[in-house]
């Protein structure tokens, strides 16, 4: 989960409740369970979305260019304290690849460079190298914490290669107040029954994942998780699978 660099593909599914059950009970005969999903529970990502007063960040994601990068900082942990951890993560996508780049720092040192513009130092090249990329990012774009969004995720993973697939759901949105002091939001997928499967892989998918999902039926689709909520929630849209509203 800590590894500081990501080169990959990342095809996403909706798919219902039963699908995901039974899917978590054929990948148990070729996957293990991710670290954070300890006896095959979910836990709890939280996320900050970085944009500008006009979601132009976003925007241009949804407009699906060649090339499109997105800042975020994340945790897995709620509330924090000072001294926890929390992953800042540049993510950039160039014709269907990922490569994404994290660094590692306490809640504190990301509160003093956002809010003060305390640049963290660290002891390696290369954390410093990703912060002064993200450093750019931020100032090039004028960007500022645009979104939070939170889920409740299973995750498992290949013990031999770099597949990894992951089911979201509970996945929740705001707009207002974006930080990490409390963790309200309004439901992105508004069918319950709804979950978000991502197979994330660096090269294609192995044969027996392939057949599965072919058995199913089931095939890949564009779904990011704040494009729908900007498309569905801050544009007012009006397919039903995907409202938000409040609870």
């Amino acid at each position: 989960m800590n590894r500081p660099i990501f080169n990959r593909y990342e095809r996403k599914y909706i798919i219902t409740a039963k699908q995901k059950d039974e899917l978590i009970e054929f990948l148990n005969e070729y996957l293990i369970e991710d670290p954070y999903s300890t006896d095959g529970k979910a836990y709890t990502v939280y996320n900050i979305y970085f944009d500008t007063h006009d979601f132009s960040i976003i925007r241009n994601s949804i407009a699906k260019p060649r090339y499109k990068d997105k800042l975020r900082l994340r945790s897995y942990k709620f509330p924090l304290n000072p001294e926890d951890p929390v992953f800042l993560e540049i993510k950039k996508k160039y014709e269907g690849k990922i490569n994404k780049r994290r660094i590692t720092m306490r809640y504190d040192q990301a509160l003093d460079y956002l809010e003060k513009k305390i640049m963290p130092t660290f002891d390696n090249f290369r954390d410093n190298q990703i912060m002064k990329e993200i450093d750019y990012f931020i100032n090039i774009h004028n960007a500022y914490p645009g979104a939070f969004i939170k889920y409740d995720r299973i995750a498992m993973m290949s013990p031999t290669d770099e597949l990894r697939v992951t089911f979201d759901y509970n996945i929740k949105f705001r707009n207002q107040k974006v930080d990490f002091t409390n963790d309200y939001g309004n439901l992105i997928l508004s069918n319950r029954d709804s979950w978000l499967m991502e197979v994330k892989t660096e090269d294609n998918f192995p044969f027996w994942l392939a057949r599965k999902l072919s058995e199913y039926q089931l095939y890949s689709q564009s779904f990011s998780k704040y494009g729908r909520a900007y498309q569905q929630y801050l544009l007012g849209g009006t397919n039903d699978d995907y409202i938000l509203y409040h609870h």
